[in-house]
C-alpha cells in the first residue's frame, strides 16, 4: 500500500494540512504515525476527503459527516471480501 505523508495529502487534494489536522481530531480522517511521529495516509484517506466534501457542499455539519462514515465503514467491513 503506498502511502502519504500530509503535506503531500494535502497537496494531492487542495485540502490545506491544518483542515486535515483537524478532521484528524474530529474523527473524521484517521491516519496512522511513524516511528518518528509523521502522519500517514493511505489511498483510501484521498476516497474519504471526497466524501467529506460532498457532504460539507450538501451543508452536513461535521458531527453527522462522522456519522456517515461510521456506517460507511460498517458497511463496507460487511461487504468486503477478502
Amino acid at each position: 500500500m503506498t502511502t502519504m505523508r500530509i503535506s503531500q495529502l494535502a497537496a494531492r487534494t487542495g485540502v490545506p494540512a491544518t483542515t486535515l489536522r483537524l478532521y484528524e481530531s474530529a474523527g473524521l480522517l484517521p491516519a496512522d504515525r511513524t516511528p518518528a511521529g509523521y502522519r500517514v495516509y493511505g489511498q483510501d484517506a484521498v476516497e474519504r476527503l471526497a466524501f467529506i466534501g460532498v457532504a460539507k457542499d450538501l451543508g452536513l455539519p461535521l458531527e453527522e459527516i462522522a456519522e456517515l462514515l461510521r456506517v460507511w465503514g460498517l458497511l463496507s467491513a460487511l461487504f468486503t471480501v477478502t
